[in-house]
């Protein structure tokens, strides 16, 4: 697991991935109700990605603080979907659904752009995912036992009419793959959604209505190209990125323990609470 969220490739399909999530109405009603996505894009990028490195690359005690990070803005997600039905952050089906869209997209991008899974590291990856699925409160019995069965519940899911059906998951998704904001770059962000565009099942992109421009489509295949064949080539320590940062973190974090610094205590450990929804 470490091994592929090291590498900072798999960052070209954070758009993907959300809009794999957001094809679920509920997980879309919850996000166009509370995400600060839209006003504080890169508040927003920051404690997410801060997050996940913490609870990937921390030590227990980083890893824990993230976690319960988490459980705590999940505590304030709720309401009702475009059709009514009640959400909540809490509820397990829909822990698993964004769950598996990370899984998914984490394997495709390492897969596509760095190399292949032995057959051990396939498996090893799966059982490393299911923990990490575990301990972020997702029960055992629902999560697929292996890869087969989460191969089955992905395909499952892609085939359900519902996902990708409602309004706001048709705009929020647009809203991601077509983000403007002055702080960040346009061409950033065609790049993102070239690829997510390129990689996306097509079920989804149709029921989502999305349509691929043709220059987007050039564009997608000339980057995919270019990551299969020169990715691997560069220098290992594009890995060394993500572990470092989890490790100097946890030891601010600790040292703003420690001092009981109030302030910094603050930002270190509510930020997500006030401006996150889930890995939104």
């Amino acid at each position: 697991m470490r091994a592929v969220a090291a590498e900072p490739v798999t960052a070209l399909l954070v758009q993907r991935a959300l809009v794999m999530e957001l094809s679920h109405p509920a997980v879309a009603a919850g996000v166009a109700h509370h995400s600060g996505f839209r006003t504080l894009p890169l508040h927003r990028a920051w404690v997410t990605a801060d997050a996940a490195l913490r609870l990937v690359f921390g030590d227990t005690a980083v890893a824990r603080g993230a976690a319960e990070q988490i459980y705590r803005t999940h505590d304030r997600i709720e309401g009702a979907g475009d059709d009514g039905r009640p959400y909540t952050a809490h509820d397990a089906s829909l822990l698993l659904w964004v769950w598996a869209t990370l899984v998914d997209t984490a394997e495709v991008a390492f897969t596509r752009w760095v190399r292949p899974f032995g057959p051990a590291e396939a498996s090893r990856f799966h059982e490393e995912m299911v923990a990490l699925g575990r301990f972020l409160g997702i029960p055992a019995a629902l999560l697929p036992a292996g890869r087969a069965d989460f191969s089955a519940y992905l395909e499952t899911m892609l085939d359900d009419p519902e996902l990708g059906s409602s309004p706001t998951s048709r705009e929020t998704a647009r809203q991601v793959l077509w983000f403007r904001h002055w702080t960040v770059p346009p061409a950033a962000v065609r790049v993102e959604r070239a690829l997510a565009l390129r990689t996306l099942d097509r079920r989804l992109v149709e029921r989502l209505g999305l349509g691929v421009p043709a220059a987007d489509a050039r564009l997608g295949e000339r980057l995919d190209g270019l990551l299969k064949a020169g990715y691997r080539r560069l220098p290992p320590s594009r890995r060394w990125g993500p572990p470092a940062y989890a490790t100097l973190r946890g030891r601010q974090l600790a040292l703003a323990g420690a001092l009981r610094w109030p302030g910094l205590a603050r930002r270190a450990t509510v930020s997500w609470a006030r401006h996150g929804a889930g890995s939104q």
